[in-house]
């Protein structure tokens, strides 16, 4: 596979992971590897910025990123080529049935913040710092790690305050 196919697998295999990742905790007693989705998007990140740069040593970047996808590869490889297994995933991108991937830095001392381009579309993950977020309210008031997401303003709300410019992501659905 060229590099930008790996990276493609790699993005769709992350949010399989980070699909896959809770749920192995509640129903199995936890994971063996609880942090693949994060150790997954730093080396492709890696693998992109290699790419954007045209540095030498990408072939043995893609590859050890195409090992990382691990059991989610398989999947992420039929989802590429065929759309199937519930829609494409294309981070920031389009299609009716698509799973988009925003993130912005958050101002210390604020609740909330907000996603413009998210507006109107069901959230399906959050992250603080790459750390999975717990449960995802759709009204109240947030406690402990859950968040309350507000589709008609695009606003992820969370119980404790963030810090200044923290990385915060979404993972929405139409």
């Amino acid at each position: 596979m060229t590099p930008q196919e790996v990276v493609s697998i790699a993005e769709i295999s992350q949010y399989l992971w980070n699909d896959a990742i809770p749920k192995q905790n509640v129903f199995f007693n936890g994971s063996i590897d609880p942090r693949k989705a994060q150790q997954l998007y730093m080396e492709r990140k890696a693998l992109q910025y290699g790419i954007d740069q045209q540095l030498s040593g990408i072939p043995g970047t893609s590859n050890y990123v195409y090992a990382l996808c691990g059991s989610k590869l398989q999947l992420a490889i039929e989802i590429l080529g065929t759309g199937g297994g519930g829609g494409n995933v294309i981070p920031g991108g389009g299609g009716n049935f698509s799973v988009y991937e925003y993130s912005d830095n958050a101002t210390v001392g604020s609740f909330t913040i907000y996603f413009p381009q998210a507006v109107g579309k069901r959230c399906v993950n959050a992250f603080r710092q790459g750390n999975n977020i717990g449960a995802i309210l759709t009204s109240g008031t947030p406690t402990g790690n859950q968040v309350v997401w507000d589709k008609t303003t695009g606003a992820l709300t969370v119980a404790v305050a963030f810090y200044d410019n923290e990385f915060v992501r979404v993972v929405v659905q139409q």
